[in-house]
This record gives structure tokens, C-alpha cells and sequence, in this order.
């Protein structure tokens, strides 16, 4: 909830200001203290979940190879070994969030905390894997809730969260709109792109399977997100394939020149290539690793979340919503983000890929 209310407020204000002064993320601080608590102050409302905690046959999920690999991370992925990193709540089970005021929670408090629930449900999910489309849930009854509601979110959230800065009498300053896809410092929906897609799939599995990189034995892509990924962005097997300066630092020890981006970046980091070859095509003794740090361990996750919804008519579709954020908090002279691409015992700066809107063009041709 706190991730997503972040991802509002710049909607609504600049979290810059606050009561007339102007301090890096003040009014977002103060405002998200305010609904959720800090640590000098309680938190006004508490959350309870109860559900049926019957899990998922492990076998239902794993023995399709493409949901296996879409899960990475949350199973153990040796052979022959299904055993779940996780429990979880198999597909079509219901769930119950409680929410617990204090006494002194004002109503449209009460109505900007409960929209957020439609909110995420509109644009995320619950739990691992939630920005790839597990974790998806649809609302069905709630205090307050009506279908046009969540119909007309974000603009209900919106709606709220600005009454309630009103209620608070506060001096904020209203946010400006943003047109283009400059990245922020965090991600936000006032720097964003949306689409449906995948509209009138049968299975909710047919929609995970092309959104996983999926390839063939000769690794080309046979998915929409491995097209997008490998062709794209990174140019599998062509000239200025992404991976061949990397591979020239591992086997020829050459430097990657300083104007060196890597494309791939965009879609989130750690990137570990392993077994890498000399040459294209080949496998080899390299292991390289792109983070956004010099010891291979910085992260930057995703900037796309992937949500599963079902429609009126039974079938399902995805939500594809693309937030601007930052890929890294280090930048050259020129204002350009500064990755690490470790490469055996050796780290080399190199630049990540910011270009939103060109990501952007590629997801509408592509997915």
C-alpha cells in the first residue's frame, strides 16, 4: 500500500514542498506519515488477512515448464525438486482484508486507505512475482465499494487523496503535469504509460507464457517478452549485439568504451549472463554480471508492472503499465546513469538505458 500511494501522491502534489519550504520528498514524507504511520507516531489503521490456506498442488503449477520458469525464485528450480520456496493461495481462492481504524481517523482518511485497495488491484497484486502478473485479485465486495469506483481509478484515488489535503489545510503545492517519460526518482503514475493487452484469453496461463522469456533451443524468442528483450533491445546475434562488449572485456580484456549503453537495462537489474562463449552462439567459461553497483549486488527492479484481470465475458486480459523511474542513483558529467558491469574479477562503469519513450514505442509494437 505504501509503494502504491508513493506512486500517487505526485499525481496530486510536488513532494518537494511542504508548508511553504521546499526539501527533497518533505510533502510525501509528511503525507505518508500521516496515513501510515512513522516512527515517532502509531499507525491509524492496522490490517488483518484471513483465507483459505489450502495450497496449490505443487505439481498443477510446475509441470508446465513455462509457469516454472515464471516462477523463478519462488520454487526450487533443481531437477526433479518441486518442493515451493513459499505457500500460496491457489488460482480462483478467496481472501478477506480487514481494516481497523482508530477512533480518530477522519471518513475521507477512511475512504482514501480503503480506494487503495482498488487502486493496486487495478495496477498490481499481492505478493512474489506481483509485477508479473501473480498475485492479481479481483475485488467483489467491500465497505464502500462500487463497481464505477474501481471502473474510475486512478481518478477516484486521486479524487480522495485531494479532498484530503484539503481537509488537512495544509500548504502543498499542486503537482504540473508531466507529459514526456523523463525518469523520476521513484516510481510514479504521473510518469506513465498504460495499455491492455492479451484481450480475450481464454486461460490466465496463456498471458504468464507470453510474458515470460521464453526460447527456443537455438535461443531465439518465441514470446512477446522475449522479442522485446532479446531482438529489440538488446540485438540478439546482430553486429552491436549488447552482450559483445562484454564478452571482449571477459576473453580480450578491453575496457567497454565510456559510451557504451547497455539497452537491456531498462527492464530492470541484476542482468547475470552465464556460460558465455567467445564468440556469438557459443558457451564458454564467462559469467558477467550488470548491477547498479561495482560489487554485482545493486538491483533496480523492473520499471513495468503486469496485472491479470478478468473480464465480464469470463476471458482474461493484462494491464501493462510502465512507470519512469531511475535505473540508478550514480550519474556522469552529463547527467547519464552510471551501471557496473562485472566481468571475472574485474568491474567497468558503463551507462544504462533511460530512454522510456523508446521502450515505450517498442512495448506498442511488440506486446
Amino acid at each position: 500500500m505504501r509503494f502504491w500511494f508513493r506512486a500517487l501522491v505526485p499525481c496530486v502534489i510536488d513532494p518537494d514542498w511542504y508548508e511553504g519550504e521546499h526539501k527533497k520528498f518533505e510533502g510525501l514524507h509528511r503525507l505518508e506519515s500521516m496515513i501510515f504511520g512513522s516512527q515517532g507516531e502509531k499507525s491509524p489503521f492496522s490490517l488483518s488477512v484471513t483465507y483459505d490456506d489450502s495450497d496449490e498442488p505443487v505439481d498443477n503449477l510446475t509441470k508446465d515448464q513455462t509457469l516454472r520458469n515464471s516462477l523463478f525464485g519462488t520454487f526450487q528450480m533443481g531437477k526433479g525438486d518441486t518442493s515451493p520456496s513459499f505457500s500460496f493461495l491457489k488460482p480462483g481462492s478467496t481472501f478477506t482484508i480487514k481494516i481497523t481504524y482508530s477512533k480518530k481517523v477522519p471518513e475521507v482518511q477512511k475512504d482514501l486507505t480503503d480506494s487503495l485497495i482498488s487502486f493496486i488491484s487495478n495496477y498490481g497484486g499481492f505478493g512474489a512475482k506481483a509485477r508479473d502478473g501473480y498475485g492479481s485479485f479481483r475485488i467483489v465486495a467491500g465497505r464502500g465499494f462500487e463497481k464505477k469506483d474501481f471502473l474510475n481509478q486512478p481518478s477516484r484515488s486521486k479524487e480522495l487523496l485531494s479532498l484530503y489535503i484539503k481537509e488537512l489545510s495544509k500548504d502543498l503545492v499542486p503537482s504540473k503535469e508531466i507529459i514526456d517519460l523523463t525518469p523520476y526518482d521513484f516510481p510514479t503514475l504521473a510518469i506513465s504509460r498504460e495499455k491492455v493487452a492479451f484481450v480475450n484469453s481464454d486461460d490466465w496461463r496463456i498471458i504468464i507464457r507470453e510474458l515470460t522469456g521464453r526460447r527456443t533451443k537455438d535461443g531465439e524468442p518465441i514470446s512477446r517478452y522475449s522479442e522485446l528483450k532479446l531482438n529489440e533491445l538488446r540485438k540478439y546475434n546482430e553486429a552491436d549485439d549488447n552482450l559483445n562488449p562484454l564478452r571482449k572485456a571477459f576473453f580480450e580484456h578491453m575496457a567497454p568504451s565510456k559510451e557504451f549503453v547497455l539497452r537491456t537495462s531498462i527492464m530492470g537489474l541484476p542482468i547475470i549472463y552465464q556460460n558465455v562463449g567467445q564468440r556469438p552462439n557459443t558457451t564458454g567459461k564467462a559469467i558477467i554480471t550488470v548491477s547498479n553497483s561495482d560489487d554485482g549486488t545493486g538491483r533496480k527492479a523492473s520499471p513495468l508492472f503486469i496485472s491479470i484481470h478478468k473480464a465480464v465475458n469470463n476471458s482474461y486480459f493484462a494491464r501493462i503499465l510502465l512507470m519512469a523511474s531511475k535505473i540508478s542513483p550514480e550519474r556522469d558529467s552529463r547527467d547519464r546513469p552510471v551501471i557496473y558491469a562485472k566481468v571475472g574479477s574485474k568491474s567497468y562503469p558503463i551507462l544504462g538505458n533511460e530512454n522510456f519513450e523508446e521502450l515505450w514505442n517498442l512495448i506498442e509494437g511488440v506486446i
